[in-house]
């Protein structure tokens, strides 16, 4: 009985590999078979293996060899010349098909059966393929689902060699957890991920619906995706140097978005002397108080003094022991603890203690304990008039909220100095006269004005800033942040600053509603600001990585993911790298870059990544948990396409052109005002009389 599907019999079975005799007709790549054409003695044809019972082993042929001879012993001087090439098939086994019902088949990734010798190795039909590859795991169903479709089958491109075999993935799981787009320059990875994002706004149940907020925010260090998702009349739009964009508008980062943390890297301070007061300062600024520090932080300066001084009442003189008491209970004072609150809690022990000192001298202190228990009962009594200060779900201002305040507050440097006079402004003066230099000099660099052109923009709130990334009705699903003209030391400040509000406006969700109307962040060159962790690290680069790695660790449980995108996989943080569900690698030619992915990836998927080397633009070696088992596609193009064209030096040199150096030099800001000449000296502007001023 004729059997058209027939290539071949297995004749080893090692593990979850095979070895498949080919039958003397199979010689060609491709078998005319009842469905059709198909692809049969072919590195990465699909063959399937019967084992009863409807049940069929699925594998990926791996190589292919012909052998003269044959050696019956491990004796190498006994060998049989065979007077056929006997040739033989490697076969990788990635799992099992069931037929449910006729045409309809069940992929399982799990083998409990193996082929046994003998047995006949079929060239897969189309309804197993499209099972394997069109019909992918459905991820994510949500709590109390009823009805209807949870997960969507998204298509990503077709079978490399085989355009009938379409490839599809889970939209749920590509999208839910970290994703990594990886490959050298010029192999396709702008085009894969405008492929995908193209496709989720294009879907009529998901990117149609109006007056919706953006779930995909694009960091553009290029430019290149403008063309991509914007209409044809916004695309071409003019960009200045030192400059972001959303969506071709003129674009900010308010500078009181930052965290504590993060203007202490930007301004570079000092940890020990520097970072205490500058961390005060921004507090004081978002407290809209710009005369006096808050209450709270009078308070919570108190609380940390007085655990600290507990902390180390046994190594302490007397001298700083009653130093310290009258620091504390002026803190307290002025945080709005009253008198008589300190005298009912028994706080005025402390002050006793101080009196009975008698002459001021370096004794260590005799009764330790005595000092401790009047601390502890300040500690409860300020800790009450704290919590009557700030009523029950109502937040407490800190510098770490984003709170707006104004670009003029930071040119005031006397407010730093009152910060300073609450930590003994005498002592320590003279650290900040480079922390006010420092800021000066950010606040004049034109490279940072980003951050400090918020007012111009109408930016005076949390809430104008959200609308502006593109939460108003009838926003786009895609926003694309071009940062394509900010300098290379201020983008890592940029990233961060984005990735880690974005995170924190998450995690303030109910926990009920963190899983409603999830993001993804797409990093686009990744490399350039979510680097390994490195001991010469640049400041900005630490932060950001910090900010990438902490969402890409906690994103998912509140409905934040990420897309990175990259043409050195090895030059990203393994962080990152090791939360990826999902890989699309385009052509790799760092041995670095593959060896990474090779002890990151499952082992069925290893043999496949050696190809990894030879794909074309726009192929890629795809698998995670979004398919049921890796394969080789050739990524369907985008219905608009990213500015990412290499360019034709023949074609082009052969033509009339010039260089438009005078464009370059007017958008890289070179041009002196008021039609100067290049290379004319600007007059020297005259030095400020400022008290604090660094004369050199």
């Amino acid at each position: 009985m004729e059997q058209p599907r027939v290539i071949g019999h297995v004749v080893s079975v090692s593990g979850f590999r095979l070895k498949v005799e080919l039958s003397a007709d199979a010689k060609s790549s491709s078998r005319a078979t009842p469905d059709g054409v198909q692809r049969a003695v072919a590195i990465n044809a699909y063959l399937t293996f019967d084992l009863g019972a409807g049940t069929h082993a699925l594998g990926v042929l791996s190589d292919l060899e012909a052998r003269e001879t044959y050696d019956p012993t491990s004796d190498d001087e006994l060998s049989l010349q065979l007077t056929k090439p006997r040739r033989v098939a490697s076969v990788q086994l990635l799992g099992t098909v069931k037929q449910v019902t006729k045409g309809k088949w069940k992929f399982d990734t799990g083998i409990t059966v193996l082929p046994t010798l003998d047995t006949p190795a079929e060239v897969a039909n189309p309804d197993i393929l499209d099972c394997v590859f069109g019909q992918p795991p459905q991820r994510n169903r949500p709590e109390g689902w009823a009805e209807g479709d949870f997960d969507f089958a998204l298509e990503i491109g077709h079978q490399t060699g085989d355009e009938n075999t379409i490839v599809k993935a889970s939209f749920n799981d590509l999208f839910s957890r970290p994703l990594a787009i990886v490959g050298n320059t010029g192999s396709g990875k702008s085009y894969t991920v405008a492929s995908l994002l193209r496709s989720v706004i294009e879907n009529a149940a998901v990117g149609a619906k109006v007056g919706t907020d953006p779930h995909i925010f694009i960091l553009d260090i290029n430019g290149e995706y403008a063309t991509a998702f914007l209409k044809a009349d916004e695309q071409n739009y003019h960009r200045d140097p030192n400059e972001a964009y959303i969506n071709g508008k003129k674009w900010t980062l308010p500078v009181w978005l930052m965290n504590s943390e993060e203007v202490c890297e930007w301004l570079s301070a000092s940890e020990q002397t520097q970072q205490p007061v500058l961390k005060a300062w921004w507090a004081h600024l978002k407290s809209g108080a710009m005369h006096a520090q808050p209450k709270a932080d009078y308070l919570e300066n108190a609380l940390a003094s007085a655990a600290e001084m507990k902390s180390n009442l046994t190594k302490m003189k007397k001298k700083e022991v009653a130093s310290n008491v009258e620091n504390i209970l002026s803190f307290a004072v002025a945080g709005g603890l009253p008198i008589s609150a300190t005298e009912i809690t028994g706080v005025k022990a402390v002050t006793d203690v101080h009196s009975s000192f008698g002459p001021m001298t370096t004794d260590k202190v005799s009764n330790p304990a005595a000092i401790a228990e009047a601390l502890t009962k300040l500690e409860r009594a300020i800790q009450a008039a704290s919590e009557n200060q700030a009523p029950k779900g109502e937040a407490i201002a800190s510098g770490d909220t984003p709170i707006y305040f104004p670009r003029a507050a930071l040119s005031d440097t006397t407010s730093l100095a009152k910060a300073a006079s609450l930590e003994d402004a005498p002592r320590i003066d003279q650290f900040l006269t480079t922390l006010r230099m420092r800021l000066r000099t950010r606040l004049a660099d034109k490279r940072w004005s980003v951050f400090t052109n918020y007012e111009n923009l109408g930016i005076k709130n949390t809430s104008d800033w959200f609308k502006s990334l593109g939460f108003t009705a009838g926003a786009s699903r895609v926003t694309i942040i071009d940062l394509s003209m900010l300098a290379h030391e201020v983008l890592p400040f940029a990233c961060s600053a984005i990735g880690r509000v974005l995170l924190e406006a998450r995690e303030k969700l109910a926990a009920g509603q963190r899983y409603e109307s999830p993001w993804v962040i797409v990093l686009e060159e990744a490399h350039n600001y979510a680097r390994p962790s490195r001991q010469d690290e640049d400041r900005g680069q630490a932060l950001s990585r910090k900010a990438f790695e902490r969402i890409a660790k906690e994103g998912r449980k509140f409905g934040l993911s990420l897309v990175v995108a990259s043409q050195r996989p090895s030059e990203i943080s393994p962080t990152i790298i090791s939360q990826c569900a999902n890989f699309f690698s385009h052509r790799l030619q760092n041995p670095d870059d593959i060896d990474h992915f090779k002890r990151i990836i499952p082992r069925q998927a290893q043999r496949l990544l050696d190809q990894v080397t030879v794909l074309a633009s726009g192929e890629a070696i795809v698998f995670g948990s979004a398919v049921h088992v890796p394969s080789r596609v050739q990524v369907k193009i985008p219905s608009q396409e990213p500015s990412s064209i290499t360019s034709a030096p023949f074609a082009d040199w052969a033509k009339a052109h010039t260089f438009p150096l005078a464009e370059v030099l007017n958008a890289w800001g070179a041009i002196e005002p008021h039609g100067a000449a290049l290379g004319t000296l600007a007059p020297i502007p005259a030095l400020s009389n400022e008290e604090d001023d660094i004369p050199f």
